[in-house]
């Protein structure tokens, strides 16, 4: 079972590099005001600059307007749009150039039978907004991953990610305060060790 990986929050290009050169399949910049991983278009634009094609580029955002979310995927060149807050059929229907994903939180049972169904591509597994280093209820969270593709995100580093992996059974898995020095500010050393645990697991 590969696991795929999202590294998320970032703001700085070295660290964008080094997600890259250690074998991140996802890239992930915020552009919610309020986060202190914000960043801007502008900055996106330098951030995503040449790229592997093989390395998707993910944009967070928090109850943003289609056209907001239109123009930084323009700047960006982005993949894929994930979104808190909002109503993501009706952004599929106003994105159809971008993949829509949903972050959601998963607190309890209920959880499941709320967002099985919902239509977006893909989910991510979640507790609170992002980047808050909360983990959600892997418990709940294995029950959804077998009835759709979803991310695990939420607290999740190099010390606890063989367990959660093994628990819930994810599609990938979506970091960002785990692998941080400072919000925003991704650290090499947690980054080399992530991956190194990751690509030592056992076959699950």
């Amino acid at each position: 079972m590969r696991i795929s990986v999202k590294i998320c929050g970032l703001t700085r290009r070295c660290d964008v590099e080094l997600a890259v050169e250690l074998g991140a399949a996802y890239v992930g910049f915020v552009l919610a005001p309020e986060s202190p991983r914000r960043v801007t278009p502008d900055a996106l634009a330098e951030l995503t600059r040449d790229l592997p094609r093989s390395v998707r580029r993910v944009g967070v955002f928090v109850d943003a307007s289609p056209a907001f979310i239109r123009d930084a995927a323009t700047a960006g060149n982005l993949d894929v749009a994930q979104l808190y807050g909002g109503d993501s059929a009706a952004f599929i229907r106003d994105l159809p150039e971008l993949e829509i994903w949903r972050a959601v939180p998963i607190t309890g049972p209920a959880a499941v039978a709320a967002f099985a169904e919902d239509p977006a591509a893909l989910l991510v597994a979640d507790a609170v907004r992002g980047g808050s280093g909360v983990r959600c209820d892997w418990e709940a969270a294995a029950k959804l991953a077998r009835r759709r593709p979803l991310l695990l995100a939420g607290g999740l580093t190099a010390e606890n990610v063989t367990a959660a992996i093994r628990r819930v059974r994810p599609a990938g898995v979506d970091l960002s305060s785990g692998v941080e020095s400072a919000p925003g500010v991704k650290s090499a050393e947690k980054l080399r060790e992530f991956f190194h645990v990751l690509n030592h697991m056992e076959e699950l």
